[in-house]
């Protein structure tokens, strides 16, 4: 054999100037620490041979052309093989990882946490422990489930976790791990109808057990399987499920073998194979019901062709009719796929020919700068490009490629109120039957602006009882905003209202708000609302404002507090002192009082009359509005 060759001064001094290299002298090549750690993970997660090495170090800067005829990619390999996750070393190179494993005071803690057992002069994972990771493992790593546990990683030691991954793996040396069977464990292992022999060093299952167990390999855990043929899972070493993993994983149906069996336990056994068969059966049609929406018409196809041979299972649960349905495939679709060969090449054709299309659309959009619509684009592309689209079909390119005309965007603004008034819009329950309650019963609403001292500008939110005209609040602030709408209410709480009472305004943003309305829902109280731009619907409130702003001198104010004063004192001037000709010529206190003091013969006999004053009202109402319509408003 011929003797591997060293390094070289001049290979030496060429290898010392990369960042990845602590040592290389003729004897010694040393990488540092952070990059073997990346190499290891580069060359664990891939198919752990030396040209894997090769390539990392290639890519990181190294000639490997200066390694020929040496044995180093070799010897890191083995080491790697051999050690696992790389450790400090002895050179003591400040990283962040430690090494915890002749930490005492860390061995005493992993003990004290009940997952990890002295054995020898050192600690390794319990019996217990190491189950419950083989049990998730390889869905779940080993540093998962000990993250899982409160544990971490670095403190166990990579060592550790490494060599409990080869055992896992089956990679461990033969005799490694060995245990006994007890008489009263061979006793009841030896009746089992898939046992082949067991004694007191040796168990072995019978050639039928892969025959029947084969078709579960892929869908489950080892544990699982053995727990549906009645094994216990625990009953065997780490190293023997790996062994009958691996049996299962290159059994051929050639080689089937039955048991004629028809115990208890047997039926019972079979049973749960099919029952397990069925549950991972019935989760991969849940898998391609959720995939078959994102498949193209050309896999779909393909989905089909698999599909149409499949024959019916002994239960005859399985047919092709309930797989299409269970997978979301309906049966027009299936024979399409099985009787038009040219199935899904049209629509591919035509996403071809779409590709094509859109570049005369970019090309006009992009044709001197200038944004462009939809209409500029269907009139300017027979002059850019020479050819001409119908306008529904660039409108349909640029929803498909997701083209944008930056002006002219709708207004978001615009849109949320929009949708906020389809939302929140309330129908008006009051129909201008402003006299036909009792007190109390319904308000009216609105704000207006209140022009003040030097150019100043007030809002002013008002309430009315639509039946007496009282006054019940009126608040004034700088912003016509949803604290004005608050404080209205607050006013409102005063007053004795009834259950259900109205409050009936606009379709005022303020009204349409979810605060406010989840507000009046508190209350107790309906809310109601004119038609759009329709002033009669809210004609007492109107009317309130005009007899305010003409009886009330308040453009001298200095500020708002001066003005809210005057408004106070109008308030009560207006609720005790003006008398209302519509009503008895009695003020809004004195006409409460009036109809609250009516019994209910009285009571009717006003709602008789005020209905007939309604009646008159909508009549006229309707005539005039016939007569506006001939003029279109004009």
């Amino acid at each position: 054999m011929s003797k591997r060759r060293r390094l070289t001064d001049a290979e030496c001094e060429i290898l010392r100037k990369n960042p990845n290299v602590k040592m290389a002298v003729p004897g010694r090549f040393v990488l540092t620490f952070d990059f073997r750690i990346k190499l290891y993970e580069y060359w664990n997660s891939h198919s752990r041979t030396n040209q894997d090495i090769r390539d990392y170090m290639s890519v990181n800067g190294f000639d490997v052309s200066l390694f020929a005829g040496t044995n180093i990619f070799g010897h890191l390999n083995e080491r790697m093989v051999r050690d696992g996750y790389p450790s400090n070393g002895k050179n003591k190179v400040p990283v962040q990882v430690q090494n915890f494993r002749s930490n005492e005071e860390n061995n005493q803690y992993l003990v004290s946490t009940g997952r990890f057992i002295r054995r020898n002069k050192g600690i390794t994972f319990s019996e217990s422990f190491a189950e419950e990771l083989y049990q998730a493992y390889p869905n779940q790593t080993i540093e998962e489930g000990l993250k899982k546990a409160g544990i971490d990683p670095d403190m166990v030691g990579y060592q550790r976790i490494y060599a409990l991954k080869r055992r896992f793996e089956d990679t461990v040396f033969p005799g490694t791990e060995k245990r006994t069977y007890s008489s009263e464990e061979i006793e009841r292992y030896s009746s089992h109808p898939y046992v082949q022999r067991i004694t007191e060093k040796q168990f072995v299952l019978k050639p039928a057990f892969y025959s029947d167990a084969h078709y579960l390999r892929d869908m489950m855990h080892i544990n699982d399987i053995l727990k549906v043929f009645e094994i216990e899972p625990e009953f065997l070493t780490i190293s023997q499920r790996n062994n009958i993993r691996y049996k299962l994983r290159v059994w051929k149906e050639e080689n089937r073998e039955y048991v004629y069996d028809l115990s208890d336990q047997n039926l019972r056994i079979l049973n749960n194979v099919m029952k397990a068969m069925d549950e991972a059966a019935e989760a991969s049609l849940s898998e391609l019901h959720d995939l078959v929406p994102s498949l193209t018409k050309q896999e779909k196809k393909c989905l089909c062709q698999i599909i149409d041979p499949v024959g019916k299972d002994p239960g005859g649960k399985y047919t092709k009719r309930y797989i299409l349905k269970r997978i979301g495939i309906s049966k027009s679709t299936f024979y399409s796929c099985q009787k038009n060969s040219h199935y899904g090449i049209r629509e591919e054709a035509k996403d071809l020919q779409d590709e094509e299309d859109v570049k005369a659309i970019q090309q006009v959009m992009e044709y001197k700068g200038y944004p462009k619509g939809t209409r500029q684009v269907y009139m300017m592309m027979k002059d850019i490009t020479g050819k001409q689209f119908g306008i529904n079909k660039i409108r349909r390119l640029k929803r498909k490629y997701g083209i944008i005309c930056p002006v002219r965007q709708p207004s978001v603004n615009r849109k949320a109120a929009r949708e906020l008034m389809e939302r929140n819009r309330k129908a008006n329950i009051l129909k201008r039957t402003f006299r036909m309650h009792r007190p109390n019963e319904a308000y009216l609403s609105d704000v207006t602006y209140l022009n003040y001292g030097n150019n100043q500008t007030a809002y002013g939110s008002a309430v009315i009882d639509a039946v007496t005209g009282k006054l019940t609040g009126f608040v004034l602030s700088d912003h016509n905003d949803l604290a004005l709408a608050d404080s209205t209410l607050e006013w409102l709480k005063i007053c004795p209202y009834s259950h259900k009472a109205l409050f009936h305004t606009d379709q005022g943003s303020l009204y349409m708000s979810d605060q406010f309305q989840r507000k009046l829902k508190k209350m107790g109280i309906r809310q109601s609302m004119s038609k759009r731009g329709n002033c009669w619907d809210n004609a007492p409130q109107e009317s309130f404002f005009g007899h305010f702003k003409d009886e009330v001198d308040y453009s001298g104010c200095r500020d708002i507090g001066e003005l809210d004063r005057m408004v106070y004192e109008y308030m009560e001037y207006y609720n005790r002192e003006r008398k209302q000709w519509s009503r008895n010529r009695m003020t809004p206190m004195e006409y409460e009082k009036y109809l609250n003091e009516m019994n209910d013969e009285q009571f009717e006999e006003y709602m008789e009359k005020e209905t007939e004053k309604y009646n008159a009202m909508k009549v006229k109402a309707e005539k005039k509005a016939r007569e506006r319509s001939k003029t279109l408003g004009v």
